[in-house]
C-alpha cells in the first residue's frame, strides 16, 4: 500500500507502508520514504517480574538503532549517543499517547531498526512506532505523526529532506534552521516541537505551519491505509 506525502513542493514523495510483517511481534510495520527504510516492532505488554518496580501505570521501553549498513559509514552494533537520544525522544512521545493505566505492572517494548538512512529517519521512526502500537492493539489517545523540516539561508523550505539535501558537500542548501514536530492529528495537538539553528520569528511561524500541514496530510493517508489493512484482515478467509 502506498500513500503520497507530497503536495506542491512539500514532502519527499510516496510513502510505502506495510503492517504486520513480523509474526513474533504483537505489532509491526515496514516504512519506506524515498530511500529511508525502517522497521518498527512492538512486543508486549509483558509483566514486569521485579516487585519493587510495581506501578499503577505501565512502562515503555524504546530502542532505536541504525543497522551497520544503514549509512555510508559503518554503524557500530552497540547504541551510540545519537541513537540513545533518539530512543528517549520516541519513548517520551509514546508515553504521552499510550493509555498506560490499562496495563499496570507491565511494559511495552518498541524496537526500531533503520535499514537505510537517507535523511528524516527520526520523524519517520516516530510515525512508525505509533503505527506499530496501533497494529498491536495497544490503546492510544491518538496516532502520532512526525515531520522534519529544514529552512535554509536562501529562504527555501524542505519537508523531510534527504541526507544529500541536508549534509551533502555539493548541496545548494546551506545554513538556516531545522525543525522536528510530532502531532496528534485527531486531537489537533502538537506533542513535540524541537528547533535547531537561528531563524526570525515570522519565518519560524511559517515553518511550524508548514510542519503542521505536512503532518495532517500524512496522517490522513496513514489512517486510510490502516483502515484498508483492517478491512483486508476481516475479508481474508481463515486458513
Amino acid at each position: 500500500a502506498v500513500v503520497s506525502t507530497q503536495s506542491g513542493h512539500y514532502g519527499r514523495g510516496p510513502l510505502y507502508m506495510k503492517v504486520g510483517i513480523i509474526t513474533k511481534a504483537q505489532g509491526s510495520v515496514y516504512f519506506e520514504m524515498g530511500n529511508t527504510k525502517l522497521i518498527a516492532a512492538v512486543y508486549g505488554p509483558k509483566e514486569i517480574i521485579r516487585r519493587e518496580e510495581f506501578s499503577l501505570q505501565g512502562k515503555v521501553f524504546c530502542e532505536f538503532k541504525f543497522m551497520p549498513f544503514a549509512r555510508k559509514h559503518y554503524c557500530e552494533p552497540r547504541q551510540n549517543f545519537e541513537e540513545k537520544m533518539i530512543s528517549k525522544c520516541i519513548c517520551d512521545a509514546m508515553e504521552g499517547v499510550i493509555l498506560l493505566e490499562k496495563f499496570p505492572k507491565a511494559q511495552v517494548d518498541i524496537s526500531i531498526q533503520v535499514l537505510q538512512d537517507d535523511g528524516s529517519a527520526i520523524s519517520l521512526a516516530l510515525t512508525a512506532a505509533s503505527v506499530a502500537l496501533i497494529n498491536a492493539n495497544i490503546e492510544v489517545k491518538d496516532l502520532v505523526v512526525g515531520t522534519t523540516l529544514r529552512f535554509f539561508d536562501n529562504n527555501e523550505i524542505l519537508v523531510d529532506p534527504t541526507m544529500e539535501e541536508e549534509h551533502g558537500p555539493f548541496s545548494r542548501y546551506t545554513g538556516g534552521a531545522g525543525f522536528y514536530m510530532a502531532v496528534l492529528p485527531s486531537l489537533t495537538q502538537i506533542s513535540s516541537l524541537k528547533q535547531t539553528g537561528k531563524i526570525e520569528q515570522s519565518q519560524a511561524r511559517d515553518c511550524i505551519e508548514t510542519c503542521w500541514e505536512a503532518c495532517l496530510r500524512l496522517a490522513t493517508g496513514i489512517k486510510k491505509l490502516l483502515q484498508n489493512s483492517i478491512e483486508d484482515d476481516v475479508q481474508r478467509p481463515d486458513t
